[in-house]
């Protein structure tokens, strides 16, 4: 039986295996995703957000760095400018992932590709990456290069997408759940995003680099911030970055 056209274009649009795939392998970063977007609307919450601001920022940012970053900035006040500034710093890796990825998307319209880089995050980037590698471009057959493309791009959509949907649903039910939280817990909540960038740089103090860096911090964000109030703490956080960088690569260089 031959389908019309219209169709048969009707049917290609029903999702493909490799985008069930995509769904399956987003699972366990369901599980992530739930209670940092859990504990991301609860934050949000207590620093005075309301629900259509923070279901706003998870929807247009959908990176939780950034967005813990930018609660307290928001909620005292802070200029406009310095707070896109550090978002933008802090998400500029994603342009790195995007031009990783976006190769094995093969001949996809560029307004499909535009649409899927936003919804590139740490997790959304490493685990189709490393599934496309498996099968690299140049086992592929010439004639196969688009099909190899569109069925890669459906993977990292099933994936992508859910992962999505799941932060920004995940993000509503915190704020949902923070309203029926005591007043007088409300101070206590705000200390769940020191403890979250504690919790990371933990991770990262195994070097003695990484504790240098820690100790300066600590050691010079209160004289930054007493400068200047506005713009101390950022100039101060990108000249400890700045020079931890500079002296990390001067380690892995080495004596010549």
């Amino acid at each position: 039986m031959i389908f019309p056209c219209r169709s048969a274009k009707r049917f290609s649009m029903i999702p493909s295996s490799p985008f069930r795939e995509g769904v399956k392998a987003a699972i366990p970063i369901w599980i992530a995703y739930i209670s940092t977007s859990f504990a991301l609307g609860i934050s949000a919450k207590a620093y005075g957000l309301s629900p259509g601001e923070i279901l706003l920022m998870s929807a247009l940012v959908f990176a939780s760095p950034a967005q813990f970053a930018a609660l307290e900035p928001l909620a005292s006040g802070k200029p406009a400018l310095q707070i896109l500034l550090i978002t933008f710093l802090i998400n500029l890796r994603f342009l790195v992932m995007s031009a990783a990825i976006a190769p094995y998307f093969g001949r996809v319209r560029r307004a499909a590709l535009l649409f899927s880089s936003h919804l590139i995050s740490i997790s959304t980037f490493i685990i189709p990456y490393v599934h496309f590698q498996k099968e690299p471009r140049k086992q592929v057959r010439a004639d196969g290069i688009e099909e190899w493309g569109r069925s890669n791009f459906h993977y990292f959509l099933g994936l992508a997408a859910t992962c999505f949907s799941v932060w920004v649903v995940g993000t509503g039910f915190g704020y949902w759940a923070a309203l029926y939280v005591p007043p007088g817990l409300e101070e206590g909540l705000k200390f769940m995003l020191p403890g979250y960038f504690a919790c990371i740089l933990t991770v990262e103090l195994k070097r003695k680099t990484a504790l240098l860096i820690g100790m300066a911090s600590f050691l010079l964000a209160v004289p930054g911030a007493l400068l200047n109030a506005e713009w101390g703490w950022l100039v101060t956080a990108l000249f400890i970055g700045t020079v931890g960088w500079g002296i990390e690569q001067w380690i892995q260089r080495g004596p010549r």
